[in-house]
């Protein structure tokens, strides 16, 4: 992926950016802000922190909205190192006001690199909120940039058309189509549907199980 990526999708980019700019500006609450309840969070947080090794770790956090992934990585006493970056500014701005210190950047992960790679590389609902015209194309740019910024694996959630409940404007997703998507990235991958009704997952690994895990029983 290079820069042209940003290019392609700056009408995208910037409906997504600005849709979120006002969420952040206006909602009254955080949950408002992002637009997600809690416990929903948290689930989708505990959907892939309980499938995973995270002590010792680092994390990117790409659409980091308020900080809630690096507050629930605290609350579970978490050791990691974490960046959560965010392309609306009023967003990393309230993340930076809720938890002074912890490093929250203003970025487009598209246009440009982070000056290293990491361990995992997560996003939790960022494409789910906006519908676009070439919404499918902006997800699989995202998630390939993912892949290339993480050295265990890339982390994606979305909102599953399983579920009929949604507002008008919100974008659901059919998993066969993510999946599709994933394995022309790579065929080292898990997709889960099984922590929400609403909500699905798919975690892109950079190696086989078999290859990473040394607790498996295998004689």
């Amino acid at each position: 992926m290079s820069g042209d990526d940003a290019g392609r999708h700056a009408a995208s980019i910037g409906r997504v950016r600005d849709y979120w700019e006002e969420r952040a500006r206006r909602a009254e609450t955080d949950c408002e802000k992002i637009e997600s309840g809690r416990r929903a969070q948290c689930m989708r947080f505990e959907a892939f922190v309980i499938q995973h090794e995270l002590r010792g770790k680092s994390i990117l956090d790409v659409g980091c909205g308020v900080g809630d992934f690096w507050q629930h990585l605290q609350r579970r006493g978490v050791d990691y190192r974490y960046l959560g970056v965010d392309i609306a500014p009023a967003m990393v701005q309230r993340a930076r006001e809720r938890f002074p210190g912890t490093p929250f950047e203003c970025r487009n992960i598209l246009e440009r690199r982070p000056d290293r790679q990491f361990d995992y590389c997560v996003a939790f609902g960022i494409h789910a909120n906006v519908r676009l015209d070439r919404g499918r194309e902006l997800l699989e740019a995202v998630t390939r940039r993912q892949f290339e910024l993480c050295r265990v694996a890339a982390h994606v959630t979305a909102l599953t058309d399983r579920y009929h409940g949604f507002a008008p404007h919100v974008q659901a997703w059919r998993a066969e189509e993510v999946l599709s998507m994933a394995l022309d990235i790579t065929p080292c991958l898990v997709l889960r549907h099984d922590y929400l009704p609403n909500d699905f997952s798919v975690t892109l690994y950079r190696k086989l199980l078999i290859d990473t895990n040394r607790n498996l029983l295998l004689d």
